[in-house]
């Protein structure tokens, strides 16, 4: 008999009509798809969800005339009567794959027409249609061959008999059909002695009525699970836990019942039990607040004290979410953190508000079960809180009092300080000065009588030239004349006094200067020259440019820009001179290396610029080519006390003093940068006005570290 099928989208065309004619052409998919189905070797069955038949195979057909049903050609009948005799678990399978579920494949015995039970195989797949969605089934029916059969009740049948829990047939009236080994061994009894017995017999709880409840409900349920007692054969009372299922079978009805001794269960229940009541001892007699706490966030239980804490039984909490009583919002939030995070234990402070009053709690937890659950212990902090406060104050007030007193000792040292060097200033000033005086007046006798020594002369000459030209020499002058180089000493003479003019001029330059870079007599901030006292410096420090044993000469670059006279202390900025530029040539003389040019001349060199910034501010800068220092020495460079210099070499105040003096007593910056192995750089920059009414603001971009640069132009000057 040919196959009938058609497709969900023909029986929407056909209705409700039940019977469905194939199309008259078909696609070459759809042919294929009947004969495939043609050939398979088991029935198979396509339906809809309402169970009605969409395509049928061969095999099919023939197993649906032992149930009444004829399947002519071209026709498909509409309510299936092979599809009504399958068993209520079956049906429940097929809804459940209707409703989405996934298919099955088991093996049952079936009830055939005839009364006859053939073990089969069934296998139960749901199909979808264009859109994805359920539209039926696919049903496969396999008789199971004889052979199988065997094997398959063989293997039962062991199972069964070598089974862990104790499994026993009972029927309608209680008496036991079967028992497996584990039934032997559980009550004492052989299998020929259990199966003379009956329910009652080994369990002493029963009754009629109740067997007959217990019956009934696995009937309706399909299976039922209880706890009661058995007794064994030597009359021992032990706790059991049993599953029964009803089936019927051949016309019969039995009830199969697995039993497991759960003593052991019911021992560890009561050493759980009483354990449980041990740690809620011991949880109410802890002096804080406890609770034990799931993952979703709701109470388990807590303990005395932290019910009595809000006037509640400890039962009001169980099963309450966390917060419920709205007194402490963070420890919802520390909670709920605690659990999203994967450490086992953490510790935080909260505060709690009970009965109005805020109170603190150190908050302490701990997982367990899995991190599924934890418990938090609450220790009262309130009083701790109260005296850290306390203390917190208290070191407050010690730390200012230590900061002043700090502050003070850095401002007494410093004074200290700046007493020594203005005094060692003061009497190098004094030296100076003094010296310079010395010097003057000689030098003054000596400048202020040149010129009359040179009129004398040329006077003398002049009256020589008379005489000779009156007087005719005799050859003892001549003989004088000549010994003497008469005519190289006209010559000479006046060259010898030009140069003597020259030494008196050069050393009333240097008194000029000693005298400059001392100014004893200016105590007071007043316009002066920054590039006279520069030069002033400059000449101090001659002497340590020129070459020394291991160090060639020092290249001194200078770049002056147009400057104004600016108001400051003289004498103090050109201490602030002599300190960088001294800096300057001991880093120079430290360094390890010798820079040479192409031409092997030296080619270190310092630098001076000046130049104005804005209409308000001038800049100095001092920038050598020596080994530079690293950002840390950078940092402390004006710390007092530092210094990298060997041990007697330095003191480490010159560049604190400098800091000093531009920032506090001229309101200017002072700021360094350097880079190792390419030299320091200290730019200086100065109010050209330092009256209160003209102060202005020094400019933004001079409020961070001044950029380090090196003309290279300028190094090869």
């Amino acid at each position: 008999m040919p196959i009938q099928e058609t497709l969900p989208s023909e029986r929407m065309q056909a209705g409700n009509a039940g019977c469905v004619s194939a199309p008259p052409s078909m696609t070459d998919c759809e042919s294929r798809f009947r004969q495939l189905v043609e050939c398979l070797p088991a029935a198979v069955a396509m339906v809809d969800r309402q169970m009605q038949y969409l395509a049928v195979s061969q095999p099919w057909q023939t197993l649906c005339y032992r149930f009444g049903e004829h399947l002519s050609d071209g026709e498909l009948p509409k309510t299936p009567a092979m599809l009504k005799s399958i068993p209520p678990y079956l049906q429940e399978i097929c809804q459940r794959c209707l409703e989405g579920g996934q298919g099955e494949c088991l093996q049952d015995s079936w009830l055939q027409p005839d009364g006859t039970v053939d073990w089969v195989r069934w296998q139960i797949q749901p199909w979808r249609d264009s859109s994805g969605d359920i539209g039926g089934l696919l049903l496969c029916y396999e008789a199971v061959a004889p052979k199988q059969l065997a094997e398959a009740l063989q293997l039962t049948q062991f199972a069964m008999d070598k089974a862990a829990d104790a499994i026993f047939w009972m029927k309608p009236d209680g008496r036991i059909s079967y028992a497996n080994e584990a039934a032997s061994e559980l009550l004492g009894y052989s299998a020929g002695e259990l199966q003379s017995l009956s329910a009652f017999d080994i369990d002493p709880n029963l009754s009629a009525s109740s067997w007959f409840s217990t019956w009934q409900s696995s009937k309706e349920n399909g299976s039922l699970s209880l706890e009661s007692e058995y007794r064994t054969k030597a009359g021992r009372l032990f706790p059991v836990e049993v599953r029964v299922n009803y089936l019927a079978f051949k016309g019969g009805e039995y009830l199969c019942a697995f039993v497991r001794d759960v003593t052991d269960h019911h021992l560890a229940a009561a050493a759980l039990k009483h354990a449980n009541e041990q740690l809620h001892a011991v949880l109410d007699a802890v002096p804080g607040l406890v609770s034990w706490i799931d993952s979703d966030l709701r109470y388990m239980g807590v303990n005395r004290h932290l019910a009595a804490a809000f006037n509640l039984p400890p039962g009001a909490f169980a099963g309450k979410e966390v917060g419920f009583l709205e007194n402490s919002p963070k420890f919802g939030e520390m909670v709920r953190q605690f659990f999203a995070a994967p450490e086992t234990t953490a510790s935080q402070e909260v505060s709690v508000n009970i009965d109005g009053e805020s109170k603190h709690y150190l908050i302490v937890s701990q997982k367990y079960y899995h991190n599924q659950r934890a418990v938090f212990v609450g220790l009262d902090i309130s009083d701790r809180r109260q005296m850290e406060a306390a203390l917190r104050q208290s070191e407050e007030r010690y730390r200012h009092q230590a900061q002043k007193l700090d502050r003070a000792l850095q401002e007494l040292q410093r004074t200290q300080t700046q007493l020594i060097q203005t005094e060692k200033m003061s009497s190098l000033g004094q030296l100076v000065a003094g010296i310079a005086h010395e010097i003057n007046n000689p030098v003054s006798f000596i400048f202020g009588n040149i010129a009359y020594a040179r009129q004398y002369a040329s006077d003398l000459l002049e009256l020589m030239d008379l005489y000779t030209r009156a007087y005719p020499p005799t050859p003892e002058i001549e003989a004088k004349s000549e010994s003497i180089g008469l005519d190289f000493l006209r010559k000479d003479f006046p060259r010898l006094l030009s140069s003597m003019q020259s030494g008196a001029d050069r050393i009333r330059e240097v008194v000029l200067s000693l005298r400059n870079f001392s100014r004893l007599d200016e105590a007071q901030k007043k316009p002066v020259d920054l590039h006279s006292g520069i030069d002033s410096t400059l000449l101090i420090v001659q002497n340590r440019l020129t070459a020394k044993a291991g160090r060639s000469s020092i290249q001194l670059i200078k770049d002056y820009g147009e400057l104004p006279q600016v108001e400051c202390y003289p004498g103090q900025l050109n201490q602030v001179f002599m300190h960088l530029l001294t800096n300057a040539i001991d880093a120079i003389e430290q360094d390890p290396r010798q820079r040479l040019s192409s031409q092997g001349r030296s080619n270190y060199t310092i630098s001076i610029r000046t130049r104005m910034v804005d209409p308000h501010h001038v800049e100095i800068r001092i920038i050598d080519n020596g080994p530079g220092m690293t950002d840390t020495v950078k940092q402390r460079v004006f710390e007092m006390g530092f210094t990298t210099k060997p041990v007697g070499k330095g003191t480490g105040l010159g560049l604190s003093i400098s800091h000093q003096i531009v920032v506090e007593k001229h309101g200017g910056q002072i700021h360094c940068n350097s880079t190792p192995g390419e030299g320091t750089e200290f730019a200086i920059i100065l109010p050209i006005c330092q009256s209160k009414e003209a102060v202005n603001p020094l400019p933004a971009a001079f409020s961070n570290t001044v950029p380090f640069s090196i003309n290279p132009a300028m190094q090869a000057v």
